[in-house]
């Protein structure tokens, strides 16, 4: 009896997670592009389909990964994954490096964005490196307030004089 009350607790306990994480698929299903591109370079694209995500042109290559995903008390949420792949040193030697991007998706005027977010050790913080819309309401060179904000705010001095 008790085996049994303790796995309904568990399932109970699971059940918000996983509407969570389907309400989440469902806001995220589909192709987002890069707003922004870097001479020589195709866009980026993201596929996602269901916990799967597909990306082109990342690190100049194509992966399939499985993302996470946390929501956030405004209505925002995070998703982050992780790529290992082999990259040539300036010596030669081949190592294995780690990816492990940040997204935040957010909503400006109706229109959902997926901005890239890192830190920045220059004093600002948190910026936007990066923005990704769907495919069907792509626009090139597309840059969000938040990024704006973000990115545009004064850094402190490196020194004291």
């Amino acid at each position: 009896m008790k085996l049994t009350s303790a796995l309904a607790a568990v399932l109970i306990a699971l059940l918000p997670a996983a509407a969570m994480a389907d309400s989440i698929s469902r806001k995220l299903e589909g192709t987002w592009v890069e707003t922004r591109q870097i001479e020589g370079h195709p866009r980026t694209k993201l596929h996602f389909r269901g916990r799967k995500l597909r990306f082109e042109n990342m690190y100049g290559t194509s992966a399939d990964v499985e993302y996470k995903a946390a929501e956030k008390k405004d209505g925002t949420f995070s998703i982050s994954f992780e790529y290992r792949h082999k990259v040539r040193r300036g010596n030669g030697r081949i190592v294995e490096h780690r990816e492990a991007p940040d997204f935040l998706y957010h909503v400006e005027n109706g229109r959902p964005i997926l901005s890239e977010t890192v830190i920045e050790l220059d004093g600002r913080g948190l910026i936007i490196f990066g923005e990704y819309l769907r495919e069907e309401d792509f626009a090139d060179g597309f840059e969000s307030e938040l990024k704006k904000t973000l990115n545009n705010r004064p850094f402190p001095p490196m020194m004291k004089e």
